[in-house]
């Protein structure tokens, strides 16, 4: 009798978890993200401004000011998701105040949270609006879910992240262009949908710039990251037939022709950077990136870790993902990584000047 009650109860167990899946999976379809393959992004609306023929732009992964020096995370080797509150909110002003010292005319920031668990619910992307009035904000979702499940013992729980871009210039138009990469089901639901945030610009002489916002997949097999730059090597194609100018800048999850990784760089079990394929942007297309100096350390341990034993531990591995890529018609004058020490991000900052030679010309005439 108490082997049939042990039984009845361990079945009905059973039926409950797996009901309970189900019903989980079926609200989380119900709300899944599903943006459409082009999206206007709403901003305070102004008269467009004339883009200067030099200008200065940075692109830097913030990391949701949760991923300092201090943190590891769990898809990457690690234990944690989520850092206290305290260094959540120390890590943003640090950003805040390094982006201040740049002093970039356009700043491209990915992982930026809006209303997330991981970072307590700080509207990130107000307080960047708030700590930059005279730039335009713009933002694009490229993560919603309204509840990652995992890791089991600590969830990532409600997410919302994205792309912002940050101009003195006001740009004529701003877009979400989707990405053609996605997860099978039931994966998609609680992952990212990757995209491009692209602003348009016009210049005094009259040339139409792109300026565009990346973040590609980083835990795939190879095939998403391929997918998005065939889409991103076509679309900037076709600008530039139109004559369009491009800059693209972000976290590729990708390291750009001419570098060349070390063994080290490409160990790791959980992220594994693969080479740009250039070949799909086609001629007078460049990559500009600063290989003195690396943008992105792994999180497989802190960075600072404490020794409980007094020895010193071995720093996690760093590597090159963040960079820019030009068309013809943008003349690089300089780009360099800002050596920050990973101390508020598990990014530095890259920072790039150029100057749009065809502008320059019809101004100088």
């Amino acid at each position: 009798m108490r082997i049939r009650k042990t039984f009845k109860a361990t079945v009905w167990a059973a039926a409950a978890i797996c009901v309970a899946a189900v019903l989980f999976l079926g609200v989380s379809w119900i709300a899944e993200y599903r943006p459409d393959v082009r999206e206007t992004v709403i901003y305070d609306t102004a008269e467009p401004v004339f883009l200067p023929d030099t200008l200065t732009v940075l692109s830097w992964n913030v990391g949701y000011a949760g991923l300092g020096d201090d943190m590891d995370f769990f898809y990457d080797g690690g234990k944690r998701v989520r850092d206290s509150r305290r260094r959540t909110l120390e890590n943003l002003r640090n950003i805040v105040a390094e982006l201040r010292k740049a002093d970039a005319d356009i700043m491209l920031l990915q992982e930026v949270d809006c209303d997330s668990h991981r970072s307590y619910g700080i509207r990130e992307v107000d307080s960047l609006r708030a700590a930059f009035p005279g730039y335009v904000l713009s933002f694009a979702y490229n993560y919603r879910a309204w509840w990652v499940p995992i890791p089991l013992r600590s969830p990532m729980g409600r997410v919302g992240s994205g792309l912002v871009t940050l101009s003195r210039v006001v740009p004529l138009q701003a877009q979400r262009v989707q990405y053609p990469s996605a997860f099978p089901f039931p994966v998609r639901l609680f992952n990212l949908k990757r995209c491009l945030l692209a602003l348009q610009f016009r210049t005094a002489g009259g040339d139409t710039v792109l300026i565009g916002n990346t973040h590609n997949t980083a835990y795939d097999a190879g095939g998403m990251r391929d997918a998005e730059m065939r889409f991103l090597g076509g679309m900037l194609r076709r600008d530039a037939a139109r004559g369009v100018v491009s800059v693209v800048g972000g976290d590729w999850n990708q390291y750009p022709p001419g570098y060349t990784p070390s063994p080290e760089e490409l160990s790791n079990e959980f992220f594994v950077p693969q080479a740009v394929d250039s070949q799909v942007f086609g001629p007078g297309f460049r990559f500009a990136y600063d290989d003195s100096a690396p943008s992105l350390r792994y999180l497989d341990a802190p960075w600072t870790p404490v020794p409980e034993d007094g020895e010193p531990r071995q720093r996690p591995q760093t590597t090159l993902t963040d960079f820019f890529l030009v068309s013809p018609g943008v003349r690089v004058l300089s780009v360099r990584t800002l050596p920050l020490g990973f101390r508020s991000s598990d990014h530095n900052p890259v920072v790039m000047r150029v100057v749009f030679e065809n502008t320059a010309g019809a101004g100088s005439q």
